[in-house]
């Protein structure tokens, strides 16, 4: 036996609409149509009423719009900086560091510039935030200075091969005063990532804001 077949039944397609905790200007316009509709001949919605929900469509609409301009203004610019982080690559640039490498029992020199005479003081910590080295200058002029690490704990005995933090301090009559380490190198590569971008030199990743002088092309 054949059982029968509805042909309309293949042919209807239930609408699917997705829940949201959000009323966008369509389900607004909706909203207000479906109350016009249902609203009791007796008792119709007073002008002033419907003028006043025709208002909150009409700013819900310019804010919807004015959303989607400030999200493609952002990408646009989004796309400009990482156009201009591009063109860094090859350029010899001046970043903001506080990390030092150690490898084979040798440390990278720590470099810092003074804007003043004053002495210093060099602190560096492993990656649990240990202190592992404090070493205090005399008066140094105003300039650029390298401090120069033996890869030794204030023991005397040799540090692990990685990478540790450092902080530099200039030391006035009211106290220190963080000034921090700087690094140069070439820009190597650029990389964007979770909305920001990094520019590698010398092997290490930086932000793009730890850019503080561009000198130039090599």
């Amino acid at each position: 036996m054949i059982n029968a077949v509805d042909p309309y039944s293949s042919l209807y397609v239930p609408s699917q609409r997705t829940a949201t905790k959000e009323l966008d200007k369509n389900a607004f316009l909706l909203l207000l149509v479906t109350q016009l509709k249902n609203q009791n001949p007796l008792e119709p919605m007073e002008n002033r009423e419907f003028i006043a929900q025709l208002t909150q469509f009409s700013t819900l609409e310019q804010i919807t719009n004015m959303t989607k301009s400030i999200q493609d203004f952002l990408k646009l610019q989004q796309g400009s900086l990482q156009a201009q982080a591009a063109s860094l690559i090859g350029k010899h640039v001046v970043v903001q560091s506080n990390q030092i490498a150690v490898s084979n029992q040798r440390a990278e020199s720590i470099v810092f510039d003074l804007d003043e005479r004053a002495p210093v003081v060099v602190r560096i910590y492993d990656s649990n935030g240990n202190l592992v080295k404090q070493a205090t200058s005399g008066v140094l002029d105003r300039g650029t200075h390298a401090y120069v690490w033996d890869a030794r704990n204030d023991t005397g005995l040799p540090v692990a091969d990685g990478t540790y933090t450092y902080t530099v301090s200039k030391i006035t009559a009211s106290g220190e005063v963080l000034i921090g380490g700087v690094q140069a190198g070439v820009v190597e590569s650029v990389k964007f990532k979770n909305n920001q971008i990094y520019i590698f030199v010398n092997g290490k990743e930086y932000p793009l804001a730890s850019v503080i002088e561009i000198s130039r092309e090599v």
